[in-house]
């Protein structure tokens, strides 16, 4: 009887000692990314030294990719880096963006490798029936206008009964040339779905609305240039975007979508 009792005693000890452990764990693991990604910000500046040679670059390349690896391993393995704010990491560049349910979470950092185009690395983290998953984004390697844009708000919505994300990010393709983008995305089956459609036109369901924005073209030189970011309005469940010519002119004018109860609908 008496060692019934010391081994429900251990067990209890072991089920308060958990969140003591994980919150240990998970201070480690943000030393270890900290220290992964010191490393990128480490071989970036070493790239402008007078005895520069080709291999800085490749060690950058092999800090993103540790930094990387190091990320997707803790974030797709261990569920509490969901829920976690990561404080240390954000103050040294990492961008966190969590959704509101706090089910979905997007990590960008900037790569370093693109001089005045900013290439920046995703990460997408999301729960599904009580797991965890985690991946890099596909288009971070590649080579449209979406690669290397870095995401900053997610906001949900229901539509039929069903969750959604309503993302933006932005790509910076010079210092005055940017690239803006709304996504939509949602969890379906386990799986993240990028390609969700949520955004009615006259052509049809669009999965994002993105447009590009020249500060150098001479229609917004030496002129007050309005407002150029888009704008979700949480409350009356509207996207604003700025009306842009063809001259890249930015007008004060905007295009305005509005959910009407199933999608998003031009007004």
């Amino acid at each position: 009887m008496r060692r019934y009792k010391q081994i429900a005693i251990f067990i209890l000890g072991l089920i308060f000692l958990s969140p003591i452990l994980e919150g240990q764990d998970i201070k480690i693991f943000e030393r270890n990314l900290s220290d992964a990604f010191g490393k990128i910000d480490y071989w970036s500046n070493r790239q402008y030294e007078t005895d520069y040679n080709s291999s800085f670059t490749d060690s950058l390349e092999n800090a993103n990719n540790t930094f990387e690896k190091l990320l997707l391993d803790y974030t797709a393995n261990y569920s509490q880096t969901l829920k976690y704010e990561f404080k240390n990491l954000i103050e040294e560049g990492v961008l966190i963006v969590t959704s509101e349910d706090g089910l979905f979470r997007i990590y960008s950092w900037d790569t370093q490798v693109g001089g005045t185009m900013h290439i920046y690395n995703n990460l997408f983290q999301f729960s599904s029936k009580n797991k965890v998953f985690s991946k890099i984004s596909p288009v971070s390697k590649g080579e449209d206008s979406e690669a290397g844009s870095y995401y900053f708000q997610i906001n949900d919505i229901i539509s039929n009964n069903k969750k959604y994300y309503i993302t933006q990010s932005r790509a910076i393709l010079d210092s005055r040339y940017y690239y803006n983008i709304l996504k939509i995305f949602s969890i379906d089956n386990l799986k993240l779905n990028d390609n969700a459609k949520l955004i009615k036109t006259k052509n049809g369901l669009r999965n994002k609305l993105s447009y590009e924005i020249d500060l150098n073209a001479s229609s917004n030189r030496d002129v007050d240039v309005p407002d150029f970011s888009i704008i979700y309005d949480k409350e009356n469940k509207t996207i604003s975007i700025p009306v842009i010519l063809e001259d890249f002119k930015i007008t004060d004018k905007r295009i305005i979508y509005l959910f009407k109860g199933k999608y998003f609908e031009r007004m």
